[in-house]
């Protein structure tokens, strides 16, 4: 793909801020900690409550996808990304509901602040919000508040199985902004200025972010997303395509390649952002369809020599059933290139009322057929004009290296899919077009019992069948040869194999972000001593109504908030000296800890005068165990499996 900036980008620029060590060089502010002061909780929080407002319109955005009034019976499911973009929502707004409302400000530079956790909290605001800005440049909204796709990008940044991947990035968003609040609100020698109170909605805060963390696990757990999935949200690159180029001679192997693929990536975005109406724009002309066909051919061809070049070298290499396979794909782009050639011819049948002019959106395709070609043949400065009768590159210049292969394979590649993409787009437009009686044929070529005393008439059924037909050949061969050179792309790991992913991301094709019109739901505002425990609150999520199975879970609740609190007032406190730890990390115990924080007992402030010896770790049994009744036989502290650390 392009140099663009992806959406990997930010979520990387975030994961590195939020992994951020105190006890290390600060990454935000760009000198040592230690020579920063450390601020008071208040700041933290505020800081906070601006990342949970950006972190609540990505909820918004993956509820409107995930959790739909149609799938009503699927939210209801406790192990279902639906169910769980609904727990998330709920998490999220008792989080912002136990801190204090920040007034509505823009997100300040990071240099006004001295605290460094401060500056690095109000970075990773910043960076999320880039974020979620480059996936709404996809997707607009028309005046009647529907959807419009803005570029390809659009229908994979509003599928499913993307969303999906971006609802487990946010878990990770979340777990780590806890632990960096956790820190923060524990007492001790380094404590932060603050109350007692501001320390317990930070903690609190910070317990709901765990169990966040905890609804998106236990669907991970049930419902896998793979790893092509993260992979494709972090490819969304935002929606600025590179401006036009024209090869000029002295490109490398490797420019080539990129001014292809940018060049085909224009073709299918300007089909996107700018369609021609067929049946009013002037942009529709015979001589605009006619030079898309021709270039087409062309464009076929150059796929076809570079198939069996790369096939040489392949076999080269030993590589003898790539050899094969790309071979096969070569005699595919020949298909592709005779029925692309009878469509041209077709056109000298057929004219429209409109013609002189060459839209841009046809022009580009001769440009794709440039880059192309100079990647094909060994004249640097080949055109279109000189014809075929030219010396090709030898294998060993086209990929000097086995690595090399891969690129060549995904500029061929974007070429093929963007053919694909002209025939259905060009077909649509001759269809409407003959609707509105805007295809002509000369009068002359009429049967002598047409008496029509104008130079042109409408076309007759026959031609125009004979132009859908080629047309609908062009099509079918195109993606015949698109779907071979996507699987060879795939095996090589060639950049373009996401393509592929793209296209697979999309079927069914499911939307989200009509840009953002479905406003956060409001926080539930209720008192902390209703909070049902989590034994009653797993009883009421299987649809438990009996008073006294539910009476029984609220006192099995009970009970282990008092144990808990027992074992926190009979517990030391931590030593001074001894680093910082963020409580309840695993997921089982952030469940019954959170219980505890959301009573009213006087006794909650021992929680969180534990020593790091008093809580159980990641590792131990009890914590498992915990984990495994509290959300559904996960194991605690197990990681999302496609979440890969950069």
């Amino acid at each position: 793909m392009t140099g663009r900036p992806t959406f990997g980008d930010f979520a990387n620029a975030a994961r590195g801020l939020l992994r951020h060590d105190p006890g290390t060089r600060d990454t935000a502010a760009g000198h040592p900690t230690h020579a920063a002061r450390a601020g008071t909780v208040a700041e933290f929080t505020r800081s906070m409550v601006r990342l949970l407002a950006v972190m609540d319109r990505y909820c918004a955005d993956i509820a409107a996808v995930l959790a739909t009034p149609d799938r009503r019976d699927e939210a209801r499911l406790p192990g279902t990304w639906p169910h769980a973009s609904i727990q998330v929502q709920e998490a999220l707004h008792n989080a912002a509901g136990f801190l204090p409302s920040a007034p509505p400000s823009t997100i300040p530079p990071g240099d006004l602040h001295d605290d460094p956790a401060v500056r690095r909290l109000d970075a990773v605001t910043a960076v999320l919000a880039a974020g979620r800005d480059l996936l709404h440049t996809h997707v607009t909204a028309r005046p009647d508040e529907s959807p419009q796709d803005r570029s390809e990008w659009a229908p994979v940044a509003t599928s499913e199985p993307v969303t999906r991947a971006l609802l487990l990035e946010l878990g990770l968003w979340a777990r780590r902004t806890a632990e960096h609040g956790a820190r923060i609100a524990l007492p001790g020698p380094a404590a932060r200025h603050g109350t007692s109170t501001e320390r317990e909605q930070l903690n609190t805060a910070c317990q709901w972010l765990w169990m966040l963390d905890s609804a998106v696990r236990v669907a991970q757990h049930h419902q896998p997303v793979s790893a092509a999935d993260v992979s494709l949200l972090r490819a969304i690159p935002v929606n600025t395509p590179e401006p036009r180029r024209i090869p000029g001679g002295t490109e490398t192997i490797i420019g080539l390649c990129r001014g292809a693929t940018s060049t085909a990536e224009r073709i299918r975005h300007a089909a996107t952002i700018h369609p021609v109406d067929p049946k009013f724009s002037p942009a529709l002309t015979t001589d605009s369809l006619r030079h898309t066909a021709t270039c087409s051919t062309v464009i076929s061809h150059n796929c076809e020599i570079l198939l069996r070049i790369l096939a040489t070298r392949a076999r080269q290499h030993g590589s003898e059933a790539l050899a094969d396979r790309l071979l096969g794909s070569a005699d595919r782009a020949n298909q592709a290139r005779l029925a692309w050639l009878r469509t041209a011819r077709a056109w000298y049948e057929v004219t429209s009322d409109t013609r002189g002019t060459i839209a841009p959106n046809a022009a580009e395709t001769g440009d794709l057929a440039l880059w192309t070609g100079r990647l094909a043949y060994a004249d640097p400065a080949w055109t279109p004009a000189l014809g075929p009768s030219h010396p090709t590159r030898t294998p060993e210049a086209l990929a000097p290296k086995p690595g090399d292969l891969p690129t060549v394979v995904a500029a061929v590649h974007q070429a093929t899919e963007t053919l694909t993409q002209i025939a259905s787009a060009d077909h649509e437009q001759i269809e409407a077009a003959a609707q509105a009686r805007r295809l002509l044929v000369p009068t002359r070529s009429l049967p002598d019992r047409f008496d029509i005393p104008h130079p042109f008439a409408p076309a007759p059924y026959d031609r125009i069948d004979a132009l859908f037909n080629a047309y609908q050949h062009a099509r079918t061969a195109s993606a015949q040869v698109t779907a071979v050179v996507a699987s060879i792309a795939a095996d090589v790991r060639a950049p373009s194999h996401l393509l592929t992913l793209a296209r697979a991301a999309t079927r069914p094709k499911s939307r989200i972000m009509a840009s953002g019109h479905q406003e956060p739901a409001e926080p539930e505002h209720r008192e902390a001593r209703d909070c049902p425990g989590p034994v009653e609150r797993i009883l009421h999520d299987l649809g438990v109504t009996d008073p006294a199975m539910l009476g029984r879970a609220s006192a099995i609740d009970r009970v282990s908030e008092q144990l808990i609190l027992d074992a926190a007032h009979a517990s030391e406190p931590g030593q001074e000296g001894l680093k910082a730890f963020s409580l309840a990390r695993s997921t089982g115990s952030a469940e019954m800890i959170n219980h505890v924080l959301a009573s009213d007992s006087p006794e909650i402030v021992g929680v969180r005068s534990l020593s790091p010896a008093t809580l159980p770790t990641r590792g131990q049994d009890a914590d498992r165990a915990a984990g495994s009744r509290c959300i559904g036989h996960q194991t605690a502290g197990q990681e999302p499996q496609a979440e890969a650390e950069p």
